[in-house]
């Protein structure tokens, strides 16, 4: 069977290719869109083996139940079936996800599952295609679940540590490495997950902006994205404020201001919501503070609201990468 409009044969590539995609978070506070960061934990495992015909998906793992295995309702159903037309590919897929990643939590996991088929196929069929053309194509996986493309989360989830997104037409991303002592604690209330969680949490969001707020974001991104060129952990917790978007969904997530409170009095640098949520993310300077520290203030904070939480710790990762082909 001849692949890529007759150009290669199935005989000259691999028959399977392995992959591991990071959870990202975005937004950071003031970066709402723009930015995007890899978490080192936790990740899936994707899997992509050619078939006769047709795109076949498996889910296994966290909230395996809760995701959808239509490929037109999946991201990286999206991903693989946008690649097979675009490059005039004549064969069908199977694709394994295996869900590390908690679903709809504000953590990338739809990112994941796109950025991994980018990715893989890519690989599997040696496109040869660049980090930026991954990018375009993997965002197209989220209109799956957000329903509209950005590229925020699969930036990260593709180049790895933190990512700006400085514009979408003509894409452009700028990629620049963590600091080595930036750990990173998360606090995952457990409150109900809604349907289109994401769509509900961008509805919210106020159609105006005060040139004072629009300001204030401006100089706090401008001076987050100087603590990552210059590594400085302390100078981007100071700069994890937002004026417009996490006022407007502090209310969805119970028990918000007093993590947020109880995290930077325990020494985090900086606190903001990870994403949409309702996942919180605390920044901390491992050469001052215990990250676990931080994590278990965080849950006496959520328990104070009545609300149970779990939580972890981590750092910046790198993107995708192949674990194996065959």
């Amino acid at each position: 069977m001849d692949l890529r409009a007759g150009r290669m044969s199935r005989a000259s590539l691999p028959n399977k290719v392995i992959v591991k995609a990071p959870a990202t978070t975005a937004n950071l506070g003031p970066g709402f869109d723009v930015f995007g960061m890899s978490l080192e934990h936790p990740s899936d495992k994707v899997t992509i083996t050619p078939i006769s015909k047709d795109i076949k998906i498996e889910v296994s793992g966290l909230a395996a139940d809760s995701i959808p295995t239509d490929p037109e309702k999946n991201t990286a159903g999206v991903v693989a079936k946008h690649i097979l037309h675009e490059f005039k590919i004549r064969t069908g897929l199977m694709i394994k996800l295996e869900k590390g990643i908690p679903h709809s939590l504000g953590l990338g996991s739809s990112a994941a599952s796109a950025a991994a088929v980018a990715f893989g196929l890519n690989r599997l069929f040696e496109l040869k295609l660049d980090p930026k053309e991954l990018i375009q194509l993997a965002a197209k996986g989220e209109i799956a679940s957000a329903g509209f493309e950005h590229a925020d989360n699969v930036s990260a989830a593709i180049c790895g540590d933190f990512v700006i997104i400085k514009s979408y037409k003509p894409l452009e991303v700028v990629h620049l490495k963590s600091p080595q002592n930036l750990d990173i604690s998360i606090a995952i209330p457990s409150i109900p997950n809604k349907p289109k969680k994401t769509e509900e949490a961008r509805s919210i969001l106020p159609k105006t902006v005060s040139m004072e707020k629009l300001v204030y974001n401006i100089g706090h991104a401008a001076t987050m994205a100087t603590g990552f060129a210059l590594s400085d952990v302390n100078l981007i917790g100071k700069s994890m404020s937002d004026a417009v978007v996490e006022p407007a969904r502090a209310f969805m997530i119970p028990g918000y201001q007093e993590v947020r409170k109880r995290a930077l009095e325990a020494g985090a640098c900086g606190v903001c919501i990870s994403g949409a949520g309702p996942a919180i993310l605390a920044v901390v300077n491992s050469n001052n503070t215990d990250a676990s520290e931080v994590a278990r203030v965080m849950e006496r904070g959520f328990e104070s609201a009545g609300v149970n939480a779990d939580t972890y710790c981590t750092r910046p990762g790198k993107g995708v990468f192949l674990l194996q082909e065959e």
